[in-house]
This record gives structure tokens, sequence and C-alpha cells, in this order.
């Protein structure tokens, strides 16, 4: 049974981490083209990011190769032997069990240790990667505002030779419009190795600017400097990749373990708690509680809250003076309530996030042995090996349980259900799936499936190199 497992197992794993590679290039692809990378970056980045997907292609495969091994036995007759020598479907099924749960044991170390780290560096360098600015593109016969404080114009370039031809730079480093201008016959233009500086070599040109004098006159002389050959050195920012602290994320729900979770979520209970209270009693001890109507009343006697009788002491300019008090009182507080909300409704989503995160350490391992328990019978009823039958049906399961998890994840992200509940409903959802599977394989309990579908299985075992031919 573990040969028959650990053969799909890794062929199956590496191929569905590098369908999610791929899926992962196909969405970051516009971040990370462009820019100036060096494949070193690039490469460390992926790695980082393989982390995550780490997580999705443990459970995927365990499945997958459940099918095939449990299918290829049934397929062959081997596993109607092993029943024929007394054994059950249990005990022939309890090394893949104790494999899945291995494997479980597995994602929960990696989801808890390194897991946050691999987050971590993956965000920062993410982070790094976004603040890099593209190469300058300049394209002919367009101002390109890319370099600060500078507004440059080609004419024509020469894609192979580097010439320029026909430039016009605008300088707007002291703050002024169009008063400074270079125009150059031809020109070269290149980054140093560090890209800190852009250094542009003009050749048959004039610079022109227009000089304001601190007098009252409005007198605007030009200073003209003709040049056969000029340097000039621009300093970029932003252009050089640079590395970002890892201390601005570390705090995050997601590159923290187990026990970090389990403190920080305390922690910020106690202070939404403590902020709660805090409020609570500002508000009862702020004036906006305060009735204050001895400033209005002759009346000597402490009056009870009757609002028509403590108004009725009062002539009609103290009433519009009382109303207009009570007005800009109820918008303050209002106002107060509003930053408060806001306040809360942070400290809320903060804690959601944390016991989200807690909580996803425990279903995504769990469910390694899950789709074991799911794969194992299921390979037992349709009696298929190969990879176009259990291909299909992997991917159903899977679809259920990745469509549930999502679902509910961000109903508890919304507040609108508690994360104990949410994040283990993908769970609830596919774990009878096991028990009516498990019952059904060991009844040995056959599937009837439509015609249609083994002939789609065929053609897909066909192209994907299965035994079974159209």
């Amino acid at each position: 049974m573990l040969r028959s497992f650990m053969g799909p197992f890794i062929l199956t794993f590496f191929l569905t981490m590098f369908v999610l590679i791929l899926q992962f290039l196909w969405m970051w692809i516009d971040e990370l083209v462009g820019k100036g990378l060096e494949w070193g970056v690039i490469l460390e980045f992926l790695f980082y990011a393989c982390g995550n997907l780490f997580m999705m292609a443990l459970p995927l495969a365990t499945l997958l190769s459940s099918i095939m091994a449990v299918g290829n036995l049934a397929e062959h007759n081997e596993l109607l032997a092993l029943k024929s020598a007394g054994i059950s479907l249990s005990r022939i099924l309890l090394p893949l069990v104790l494999t899945a749960s291995l494997l479980a044991v597995v994602g929960f170390l990696f989801s808890n240790n390194l897991l946050p780290r691999f987050n971590l560096k993956a965000t920062v360098l993410i982070y790094d990667i976004r603040q890099q600015r593209p190469e300058l593109q300049i394209k002919e016969g367009v101002f390109y505002d890319g370099i600060d404080n500078y507004t440059i114009r080609v004419k024509e370039k020469d894609e192979k030779t580097g010439l320029l031809r026909g430039l016009m730079i605008y300088d707007h480093s002291n703050n002024t419009t169009n008063r400074s201008l270079t125009i150059a016959d031809s020109g070269y233009m290149r980054i140093t190795p560090n890209k800190k500086y852009l250094i542009l070599t003009l050749y048959n040109g004039c610079s022109y600017d227009e000089m304001k004098e601190n007098t009252g006159e409005r007198k605007y002389p030009f200073r003209t400097n003709k040049f056969s050959m000029q340097e000039t050195v621009f300093e970029l920012v932003g252009y050089g990749f640079e590395r970002t602290d890892e201390a601005l994320y570390k705090n995050r729900s997601k590159m923290l373990n187990l026990y970090q979770l389990t403190v920080i979520s305390d922690s910020l209970q106690h202070e939404r708690e403590s902020y709660t209270l805090m409020q609570v009693q500002n508000f009862f001890q702020s004036s906006s509680f305060k009735l204050g109507v001895s400033d209005f009343s002759s009346a000597k006697k402490p009056y009870r809250l009757a609002v028509d009788s403590i108004l009725a002491t009062c002539d009609v300019e103290q009433q519009l003076q009382v109303a207009g008090r009570a007005l800009m009182l109820a918008r303050q507080a209002q106002s107060t309530f509003s930053t408060q909300a806001a306040d809360m409704q942070y400290a809320n989503r903060e804690l959601t996030l944390h016991n989200i995160e807690w909580h996803l350490k425990f279903t995504i391992p769990l469910s390694c042995l899950i789709f074991a328990l799911i794969g194992a019978p299921l390979g037992a009823i349709i009696r298929k090996g190969g990879f176009g039958t259990p291909f299909l049906i992997s991917l159903l399961v899977f679809m259920l349980y990745y469509i549930t998890s999502f679902a509910f994840e961000r109903l508890a992200k919304n507040s609108e259900w508690t994360p104990r509940i949410a994040i283990w409903m993908s769970t609830i959802v596919t774990l009878p799936l096991a028990v009516i599977f498990g019952y059904t394989a060991s009844t040995d309990r056959r599937v009837t499936l439509p015609k249609w579908y083994f002939n789609a299985t065929g053609w897909l075992n066909a192209i994907l190199g299965g035994s079974r031919k159209p």
C-alpha cells in the first residue's frame, strides 16, 4: 500500500506545485517584469512564495494519490485478492491513513514554524519590488517625466547604438515652470551600475535660462549658453533596489506562529475591552451627557429629568439657547462616536484576522487526513487507476473544499461569522463525504457513472498518458 501511494504522491505533488507556480507567475507577472530586477531577486521571491503553495499542494496531492493508489489496486483485482484473504478494507487502508496523518503533522509543523517566516520574507520582498521604479523607457516624440524635476523629449531614438536625436530637456528643479530649457542636436544616455545616477551627454546644443530680477519691475532677461559637448549628471531616486526592515511587518497575523497568535490575540482582546470601558466612562463624564440647565433656570431646587417642565421655566430666547446647545452637544457626541466606532472596527478586524490565522494552522494540515479518508474509499468505489478519473474527482472535491473555505473565511473577515465556526466549515462539509464513501466502500457497493463521464476521462487519460485510451 505504501509503495502504491508514495510513487503517485511524489509525482502529483511536484506536478501540483508546478501548476501552482505557473498560476502564481501569471498573477504576479506585471509586478516582476520591466523593473530591472536581477534573476536572484525574482527566484528569491518565488522561493518564499512557495511556502503558501506548499500548503495548497500537500492536501491536493494526498487526495489525488490516494485515489490513484487504491484505484490501481482495485482495477487490477489486487484489492479483491486482499479481501479474499480475509483482510478487511480498514486494515488495508490503515498504512495509507497513518501516512496521511504523518503528512498532516508535517503540514502543521511547516505551517507553524516555517510558513510565518516565508510569509514575512515574501511580503517584505514584494513591497520592495513594488517600490522599485521601472527602467527609463523614453519613447520618441513623447515628453517623459519619470525623472524627478526634469522633463525630456526625444525626437528620434536609435535602438542599436543608443543615439538620441532632437533632445529637449526642461529643468524644474528650482520649482519653476518652463524657464530653463536645453536643446541638443544629439546625445547619449546611460545609467550608472548602481542605478543612482543618470549621465546625459549632449552634443551641439544650447541652454536657455529665464532670469527673474529682484526688482519691482517685471523684467525677465534671458541667458543663453551654447556648447559643443555637455555632460550632465542626474540623481535618480527610487531606481535602486533597497531592502525594507522586516520589523515593520513581523507582527502581522500571517507572520506569527501559534504561540504568538495566542498571546497577541489575548492582548488585543484585553485592549479592546479596556478601550471600550474607558470610552464609556469618558462619555458619562463629558459635557455631552450633562443636562446643564442651571444656566437657564432661576429655580434653586434640582429638577427631575422632565424636559417639558424644564423648558417651561425659560423664555423663548433661553429655549432657543438650550436647543442650540443641545444640538451642538449631540453633534459632538456623534463625531466622538464615529471616531470610536472606526477605532473599534479596526481593533475587531485585527483580532478577527489573528483568530482566523490561528484556526487555519489546524484546518489546512488536517485536510490532508480528511482527503486521504475521502480518496482511499473513492478509489475502491470507482476502481479506476491512471490519471484521468482520479484527477477529475480530486478536482471536484478540492474545489468543494476550497470554495467553502474561501467563502466562509470572507464571512469571518466581515464579522458575519465567528472564526471558530467559519474556518472549520470546510472541514464540516467535507468530513461527511469521508463517512459516506467509507461506508459505501466497506459494503462493496459500486457507483454507476454515466457514459459521457467515461468518454471524458478516457480522452483525459490519453492526453496525460494514462492507462485508458479513448
